[in-house]
């Protein structure tokens, strides 16, 4: 059994960090066909405004998409969105660090990851365990449509209030992250000083 289990939640980790890669991958090839004037422009405007330098309040932003995607994922609509949302956070990660470390060369590769583990590694620990719920939402109704099995209620119940928790939890974290992240940033700031 608990092989079984094992193999599961390999299988899931796997679908998630191949989700991960295809977002790196994009914001590479994002990146690689810009021109040289609008790459430069961008790195600019970086460097002038330190635009990356400041951690953003994305709760709401958040918990409206999270929670649109849990009610589409009874209509088999949240799944796709879901993965959707997890390549478009892996472009932005990838994307930050690529430009930082174009800016401040090893420097601002260090800046980039500490920058995106303070404001995006607990996210990213909490949408995988998300990402499985919402898989397993949408095999139980996909299986009770199109395969005939019987729907638990039950279970599906306990699933659905596993997967509000969780959005709940990744709310606060967001909160916390924004009123305490930029506070644990500034001591990592001096990194990237020009």
């Amino acid at each position: 059994m608990i092989k079984r289990m094992k193999k599961k939640h390999s299988k899931y980790f796997k679908i998630y960090v191949i989700t991960f890669i295809i977002g790196i991958v994009i914001a590479i090839l994002f990146i690689n066909n810009l021109s040289k004037n609008e790459l430069n422009t961008i790195l600019i405007n970086i460097k002038k405004h330190k635009v990356l330098f400041n951690i953003n309040n994305n709760s709401i932003d958040h918990l409206k998409i999270l929670s649109v995607i849990l009610v589409l994922s009874f209509i088999y609509i949240g799944m796709p969105l879901f993965i959707g949302l997890l390549i478009s956070e892996s472009f932005k990660i990838s994307l930050k660090i690529i430009l930082l470390t174009k800016i401040f060369k090893t420097r601002g590769f260090i800046y980039g990851v500490l920058y995106n583990l303070i404001n995006g590694g607990l996210f990213i620990v909490l949408s995988y365990f998300l990402f499985k719920r919402i898989i397993r939402i949408f095999k139980k109704l996909y299986l009770n449509k199109f395969k005939g099995e019987i729907l638990n209620y039950n279970e599906l119940y306990n699933l659905l209030i596993k997967t509000i928790f969780l959005i709940i939890l990744i709310f606060i974290s967001d909160l916390l992250i924004y009123f305490y992240g930029n506070n644990v940033l500034s001591i990592f700031k001096n990194i990237c000083k020009a």
